[in-house]
């Protein structure tokens, strides 16, 4: 039997498409989703054309819940339940419980709808894979960079003892809003400080604004990282922090950043300050606004906001390109 792959991705949704091909020339196309509905029209008229039977991860007998987060050798993970019923053109079923996904979500949740999806098309078509084989294969799925969360002693050869880092490479608006209704599920009380380096081709005012708008956001760190190697993409400081001024502006959200005389200010008297929240905007609480020309000078920063929080434990996520999360994991390599 030959596997064709294709992999489409469009504003954060994702379509399969598994060509099957053996004795019977048999075609089966999954899709992620949940799609654009012109995005999905397209798709399936190419699926009919084929003569290719379509199943839908998105369909309305398929159901994927998140129950609550919890913590699996040590590191955060959703349990969540995962419900694959489809009768059209093919009959798919299968009902996982109290799955343990590393990858955190309700986009990584469809994602795994979505495997879950395609693996049954391989065993209507004679392969034996059992239930607990999928739940196996969903549990040990992690991605680098994506919901990443690093180990104690990972933190600690940062320079970062005690902390709890995340790397998501997000770099759109769309990965922006998912992350941040991420960490607003996993993590609604913890204070947020973010390290985020972006290339030049970038929405960067968009994205800045799905961060800004997390009401336990309490600073963001802009640095740069070199993009595929080159200086050629990267976007300067300078330039980003002004992206981030106007998103604010635009907002109605209060910053302070290191071109305003009450930085310092501000900076060392950080943990003093009323903790953000819906209710108390117009309080007089800023967003700490900084800027660091490398990495380590912005986990330097970032430290010292985790220090003067005392024992409120607070998540530093380092996002914004791949690139940048390419550097934290090549420096955590020696």
């Amino acid at each position: 039997m030959l596997i064709f792959v294709q992999f489409y991705y469009h504003y954060g949704q994702y379509c399969f498409s598994f060509s099957f091909a053996n004795q019977r020339n048999a075609f089966q196309l999954v899709l992620g989703g949940p799609f654009l509905p012109h995005i999905e029209s397209i798709i399936r008229d190419k699926a009919a054309s084929m003569g290719s039977p379509v199943v839908s991860a998105s369909d309305s007998g398929n159901r994927g819940t998140i129950k609550k987060f919890s913590v699996l050798n040590g590191k955060p993970c959703q349990i969540c339940d995962i419900v694959i019923e489809v009768a059209k053109d093919l009959n798919l079923s299968c009902k996982l419980h109290d799955v343990k996904l590393q990858m955190l979500g309700s986009h990584q949740l469809q994602n795994a709808a979505t495997a879950t999806c395609v693996v049954l098309c391989l065993r209507n078509l004679g392969w034996r894979i059992s239930d607990e084989s999928i739940r196996l294969g969903l549990e040990s799925t992690y991605l680098l960079g994506r919901s990443q969360f690093l180990t104690s002693q990972e933190a600690e050869a940062l320079g970062l003892t005690g902390a709890t880092i995340l790397l998501d490479g997000a770099h759109t608006k769309e990965s922006a809003e998912a992350l941040m209704s991420t960490l607003q599920m996993a993590f609604p009380e913890a204070p947020l400080t973010f390290i985020v380096a972006m290339a030049s081709d970038k929405d960067h005012i968009g994205f800045a604004k799905y961060i800004l708008s997390g009401v336990q956001v309490e600073a963001v760190i802009l640095t740069e990282a070199a993009i595929a190697g080159g200086v050629t993409r990267i976007t300067l400081t300078s330039s980003l922090r002004q992206s981030w001024i106007q998103a604010s502006e635009e907002l109605g959200i209060g910053v302070v950043h290191d071109g305003m005389a009450e930085y310092n200010e501000r900076l060392k008297d950080h943990h003093r300050l009323p903790v953000r929240s819906e209710r108390n905007l117009v309080d007089g609480r800023k967003i700490i606004l900084a800027t660091e020309s490398s990495l380590k000078g912005s986990l330097r920063t970032a430290n010292k906001i985790l220090a003067s929080k005392g024992d409120q434990k607070g998540i530093i996520v380092i996002t914004g390109s791949l690139h940048i999360i390419s550097s934290v994991l090549t420096s955590l390599a020696g």
